[in-house]
């Protein structure tokens, strides 16, 4: 076993005082905008370093790690791509500066504002299951990457995955973003300097000469150059830069933050300072996958590889403070995650078939039970299902799922006069489509007929799904100008908060 009773100490003290804090604040939540957006109180410094938080949970370092450990330094074009499509947004504004101005709590709530209730019902529901799809293997390579860090092996995966699950929702149901956002900046501080002291660490044991010349002898110029690497390439940089823009406005665990800012100014300040952060977030730990492929070779699991380099070279102590502070961090996103999606099917979907809605205090308790069968689900889902290639692309194409609809949906109502119900619908629709058939055919490659092999292309079903639906949006809308004109928001309508 890699973990010492230092360690343990270390981890067990360490979350134990994230639960209480937790928990302890569920005492200011005193209402549903205080349950979902933290009253709207967040400023800059904290809004950073929840956003960050949220966006950095064990989950990430796995697949990250993985992707480096089978990529090699190509990899870390993503990092590169994701810096620049967060800063872009948070520099312009684009999308999230309208949304906190007209008081949204969540991305369908724009829908009926600006087309109608039957667009945000359907686009609530295809955020909610893009969302939990996408969050569905966090609790599963969360587990692998604890048993082989901590040195238990696989059999202990789904007692882990059981522990996690009952720590994380414990204070996500009972706090609210209250209990996120608070419990976020521990999360950022600890988990910064755990991972320079580690990432030092590596360096001192596994040298960049070894890893250059094991990158290069081990996958060649695709372990350099992601353009001639086969799991990347154009379509592949065109589809992870889109989906980062798309991601950066519009994925509701990460623009709630913006949502729950004190103005759309600090809304902005929040997300490009973040975005700064973000090639971090993903070159580090696709670091240490590299080291791991220049340490073990390449005949590791992909998944394990990384988890097992850092089980092996970390120190006792310093250990145990880079697992303790990826577990809260974990909590931080999973508390994000699962708020998020509870919340959209509460207040865009299951609120919308009753009329006038319900109560505050009946919202926030559904919110609370869906929340409760999402982790269920996660737990079942990750013991169950096969990953399809790398966690990373399983991430992405789940997300474009959301993400492709929702961009055309929200950029053309903000931006164009033209953008009605139909076109909305189409394009919610359409982006949806074909990761959906990626997720379910993805498995029968080898019986599909070979002019639907795209469909089983990730690059080209995540990129071909923001072009069907940026069409739909333009044709369904022209065309039927006449029997569906275009809806106008109205300032009394809108609720400036």
């Amino acid at each position: 076993m890699n973990f010492s009773p230092v360690d343990w100490i270390i981890m067990i003290v360490y979350l134990s005082i994230t639960v209480y804090v937790g928990i302890w604040v569920k005492r200011y939540v005193q209402n549903l905008s205080g349950y979902i957006v933290a009253g709207r109180k967040i400023k800059a410094s904290l809004g950073i370093a929840s956003f960050t938080a949220t966006e950095l949970g064990t989950v990430t370092f796995v697949y990250f790690g993985e992707l480096g450990y089978v990529t090699g330094f190509s990899s870390f074009i993503i990092g590169i791509l994701a810096l620049i499509a967060y800063t872009t947004v948070g520099k312009t504004g684009f999308i999230i500066e309208k949304l906190r101005e007209y008081g949204m709590m969540t991305i369908p709530q724009f829908y009926e504002l600006r087309y109608n209730k039957n667009v945000r019902i359907v686009g609530g529901l295809i955020l909610f299951i893009g969302g939990v799809l996408n969050m569905g293997i966090f609790l599963k390579f969360d587990g692998i990457f604890l048993s082989e860090v901590m040195g238990f092996g696989p059999q202990a995966l789904g007692f882990i995955m059981t522990l996690m699950l009952i720590v994380v929702m414990s204070y996500t149901i009972l706090g609210g973003m209250f209990s996120v956002v608070i419990t976020d900046f521990m999360q950022y501080v600890v988990l910064s300097f755990a991972m320079l002291a580690t990432t030092i660490i590596v360096l001192l044991e596994v040298d960049l000469t070894t890893i250059s010349d094991a990158v290069t002898a081990g996958l060649g110029d695709g372990g350099v150059n992601p353009l001639v690497n086969d799991r990347f390439g154009w379509s592949f940089i065109i589809w992870i830069l889109v989906t980062n823009v798309a991601a950066a406005a519009l994925w509701q665990p990460g623009t709630s933050k913006a949502l729950a800012s004190k103005s759309p100014e600090v809304a902005k300040k929040v997300f490009w300072v973040t975005g700064l952060t973000f090639a971090g977030r993903a070159m580090i730990p696709m670091f240490w996958g590299v080291a791991a492929f220049a340490y073990f070779g390449s005949g590791q699991d992909s998944a394990s590889a990384m988890p097992m380099l850092l089980g092996e070279l970390v120190p006792v102590g310093l250990l145990g403070l880079l697992v303790a502070g990826l577990l809260a961090a974990s909590m931080s996103t999973y508390s994000s995650y699962v708020l998020a999606w509870s919340s959209v099917l509460t207040l865009d979907v299951i609120s919308k078939f009753k009329k006038g809605g319900f109560d505050e205090k009946r919202t926030i308790r559904i919110t609370q039970f869906i929340s409760g069968l999402i982790g269920i689900f996660l737990l079942v889902f990750g013991l169950w299902y096969q990953i399809p290639e790398t966690a990373f692309q399983y991430i992405f194409i789940t997300g474009t799922m959301y993400t492709a609809g929702a961009l055309g949906t929200v950029s053309a109502g903000l931006y164009w006069k033209k953008a009605n119900n139909i076109g909305a619908m189409c394009a919610l629709l359409l982006g949806a489509l074909v990761p959906a058939c990626f997720l379910v055919l993805e498995n029968y490659a080898d019986v599909l007929p070979s002019w639907m092999s795209f469909v089983t292309d990730v690059n080209v079903a995540g990129f071909l799904s923001f072009i069907l639906a940026a069409l739909g949006m333009i044709f369904g809308s022209l065309l039927t100008q006449k029997s569906n004109p275009a809806k106008i928001i109205k300032e009394e309508e809108v609720q400036y908060v």
